[in-house]
């Protein structure tokens, strides 16, 4: 088994979200304690080094602020990936743990209401502005955080143009995706938001050329996605995003990090690509 030592996994903590995004894989599953993802954490030591929150929506749980205070205080690098509505809305609420992430991404597949609305990406009838991620990723930047903007390509936005948004927000990091229909049982049916691989790429293309931010676009296709990750879920179970196969639960007493990881793969030169070249 490959070393895991200073490696990042993403930690989908809770399936709980506040938007209803169409191409959403996660499941409604059990969340553990916090008891629980302080014995995970402790095993997590010197095998990782970086624990990137997700969900879900992170900023939905009550667990989030406790566990990245304990994560920080555990010696991880932390950072979280979120919709931003609740960093937009609760503003106050998570002040304190923006002195302990090093980076947060924030999910922006579309800046048209419309798309947003037929995407899912709205709570209790809002759908976020333009003007509110731009004062959103102003406010993470001028903690000294690292901005990340996270983009899922889909038929809804293949012809959209971001060109504009991502020269005034200067993220440090835009990750575009290939909405990516996984290997497991979906809660929704997308296959008719599903695009080919061209299409994703002329989308690429098309924003790498157009500004000065084209050398921070990182793009996955589906096949960059597949296993290149350390995806840990809600009850603490290493996932193969390509089998759906899970391993026990890092909760379970006696159960390893090692062992665990035995039961997934993990394609190495995918992952060094995706997090460390």
């Amino acid at each position: 088994m490959q070393t895991t030592h200073c490696l990042t996994v993403n930690w989908h903590f809770t399936a709980a979200c506040n938007f209803k995004c169409r191409y959403c894989f996660m499941h409604n599953s059990l969340s553990l304690t916090r008891k629980d993802y302080m014995v995970v954490l402790k095993k997590l030591t010197g095998s990782f080094q970086r624990i990137n929150f997700v969900g879900g929506e992170p900023t939905v749980s009550p667990l989030l602020i406790p566990l990245v205070r304990d994560a920080y205080h555990a010696g991880f690098d932390c950072s979280i990936v979120t919709n931003g509505f609740n960093l937009i809305h609760n503003a106050q609420q998570f002040e304190a743990i923006y002195p302990l992430l090093s980076c947060i991404g924030i999910s922006v597949d579309s800046l048209d209401k419309r798309t947003n609305a037929a995407i899912g990406r709205c709570c209790k009838g809002h759908v976020i502005t333009r003007s509110e991620y731009e004062q959103l990723c102003a406010a993470i930047k001028s903690h000294g955080i690292r901005l990340k903007i996270n983009t899922v390509v889909s038929k809804l936005n293949v012809h959209e143009d971001f060109t504009h948004f991502y020269e005034a927000v200067q993220p440090d990091r835009i990750k575009l995706f290939q909405v990516l229909k996984p290997n497991t049982q979906l809660k929704n049916d997308y296959e008719d938001l599903l695009i080919t691989k061209a299409d994703f790429n002329s989308f690429v293309l098309r924003h790498k050329t157009a500004g000065s931010f084209g050398e921070n676009i990182v793009a996955e296709d589906n096949e960059a996605m597949t296993n290149a990750y350390y995806i840990l879920d809600s009850e603490c179970r290493f996932i193969d995003n390509k089998t759906g196969k899970k391993s026990p639960s890092l909760a379970d007493e006696g159960m390893t990090v090692e062992q665990a990881l035995s039961y997934i793969e993990v394609d190495t030169a995918k992952y060094q690509a995706r997090y460390i070249a």
